[in-house]
């Protein structure tokens, strides 16, 4: 069942509920006047006959034909008389057996009247006095009119509950319909995106209301989607592309091996090639896995509490196990490692950070002649600043503004082997980490990459 005829359904329960709630209670209040208005009518009627008996002086069997006429032409009611001893001594009908039931309560209660009802008759039953002696009264009628009055309001009580319901529910159906008639234009929106298309976006609408905030998230979920698509789609391309020169130089190597080698000298040259090949494919294949660990989604990693400098020590020495020749120095700028240990908190993913770390040391030993790196850390302000430095080659100005593309390499391909994706993954783990990374450069003097963190004691 959709949601707008759902909708609409609950709110026409609901609403018949309490129109059926109103509608008997206005029915009970009609019926209740209907019998105050006639046991007011019957007494005055039932005082009217018993006047007329004692003061008329006319026989009993005339007083009945007159009231057996008039009933014909008018509602009369029907009386009995009683004297103080609860004698019957005039009645226009066979009294009731339970008459005397009646007699004793009023008597009992010494109340003026009382009323009670049988089948469709009225009863009341009352004490008159004449010449200074109590007689009791019993008379009984049928509200012939106003049962038929109250009928028919039954019947159009009824009639109007129904139609109401109808058009209850009628209308719940167009306002639950032009209410979520929003979320099924999203619904068709959603449905013409796919992976074709995943840079289309739901239409914002104007008013800032929950259909506004549903639409911004959906947007913002394929912004996403989008994100981590395209980063698989690239990766996937990457991988194909950068995979295949080493793999079919590694195969050319060792089928060459195969049909022209003669000397064991000739096979150990075949092999010291397709082990160069082979190295290479395994450094660019942890390189493309650290990328994709930098491409994850923020909300899938996850971060600790750690100390900086600890990590760039970490990276230093990984960097050195990897190639001894490398020179790398840390050096605290600020005086604050033995005052305030705190100063270098950062909250973080260690992982990641070595990786973005040893990438920057690596790349500045790589491209010195002296194989050295400084690196500064310093806490200025509300930033805790790192800076790596050294006095290689240096970039240019127009490779400054693509070093951070990916497999982007600019003159230092000239210099030393690499794959550019180094820097791509430093930029996308620094910016993982809300940090800034910045580049000054000179050709031939050196570079000088600098990151900046908020430092976690001052958040």
């Amino acid at each position: 069942m959709k949601i707008a005829t759902r909708t609409a359904l609950n709110y026409a329960i609901l609403t018949a509920g309490i129109l059926f709630l109103f509608a008997y209670v206005l029915y009970f209040v009609s019926e209740k006047n209907r019998e105050d208005e006639f046991n007011d009518r019957l007494g005055y009627k039932i005082t009217w006959r018993s006047e007329f008996i004692f003061d008329a002086k006319i026989d009993d069997s005339k007083i009945r034909e007159l009231h057996e006429r008039n009933k014909k032409l008018l509602n009369e009611a029907d009386i009995s008389v009683y004297d103080s001893n609860k004698k019957l001594i005039f009645t226009d009908i066979q009294p009731s057996s339970k008459n005397q039931h009646y007699l004793d309560q009023l008597i009992k209660t010494k109340k003026n009247r009382i009323t009670w009802q049988r089948d469709d008759r009225q009863y009341m039953a009352f004490k008159y006095e004449f010449n200074n002696e109590n007689f009791y009264i019993i008379g009984s009628a049928t509200d012939v009119t106003g049962k038929a009055h109250i009928e028919e309001f039954k019947k159009d009580v009824i009639i109007i509950y129904i139609i109401s319901i109808v058009i209850i529910f009628i209308i719940g159906f167009l306002f639950s319909y032009y209410t979520l008639k929003p979320l099924k234009d999203i619904i068709l929106q959603i449905r013409d995106i796919s992976e074709h298309n995943l840079n289309k976006r739901l239409v914002v609408p104007k008013a800032k209301d929950e259909i506004y905030e549903l639409t911004e998230t959906f947007n913002s979920t394929f912004n996403r989607l989008e994100k981590s698509f395209n980063n698989h789609k690239q990766f996937v391309t990457t991988i194909s592309h950068e995979f295949r020169t080493p793999l079919s130089t590694l195969i050319a190597e060792l089928e060459l091996a195969k049909e022209l080698n003669i000397t064991l000298e000739d096979y150990k040259i075949s092999i010291d090639n397709a082990l160069q090949d082979a190295n290479q494919a395994s450094q660019l294949s942890s390189a493309l896995l650290d990328f994709a660990r930098a491409s994850y989604d923020v909300s899938q990693i996850s971060f600790v509490d750690l100390r900086l400098d600890e990590v760039l020590a970490d990276a230093k020495v990984a960097l050195l196990q990897k190639n001894s020749e490398y020179r790398i120095g840390i050096h605290y700028m600020d005086n604050l490692a033995d005052k305030d240990e705190s100063n270098y908190d950062f909250h973080g993913n260690p992982y990641l950070l070595q990786i973005a770390f040893l990438n920057l040391m690596e790349n500045a030993c790589k491209y010195s002649s002296d194989k050295n790196c400084l690196v500064e850390i310093e806490v200025q302000n509300n930033n805790l600043e790192i800076r790596f430095i050294d006095h290689g080659i240096g970039i240019s100005e127009a490779d400054q503004l693509k070093i951070f593309d990916l497999f982007y390499r600019g003159n230092n391909k000239n210099y030393d082997k690499g794959n550019g994706i180094g820097l791509s993954i430093v930029k996308r783990i620094i910016e993982m980490h809300l940090g800034n990374l910045s580049l000054q450069s000179e050709p031939s003097k050196g570079s000088t990459f600098t990151i900046q963190f908020v430092s976690r004691n001052r958040l």
